[in-house]
């Protein structure tokens, strides 16, 4: 298997789509969240330090 290069960076308000994908796979397995379901974007991002926003890029796929 290759090495694939990917970019850890800020996540933007755009990103919150793929984001939010993540975010249901996780509830789904029911080991990543107590929640039911995923919040809006405002309400993610109304609860949620703007220093700890990270994602993983692999040009405009967010990995994680």
């Amino acid at each position: 298997m290759g090495n694939k290069e990917f970019l850890i960076n800020n996540l933007e308000k755009e990103d919150w789509e793929q984001v939010c994908s993540i975010y249901l796979e996780g509830i789904d397995t029911g080991n990543a969240t107590f929640q039911t379901e995923a919040p809006t974007w405002e309400e993610w991002d109304a609860a949620h330090l703007l220093e700890c926003r990270l994602v993983a890029r692999e040009d405009k796929k967010i990995l994680g």
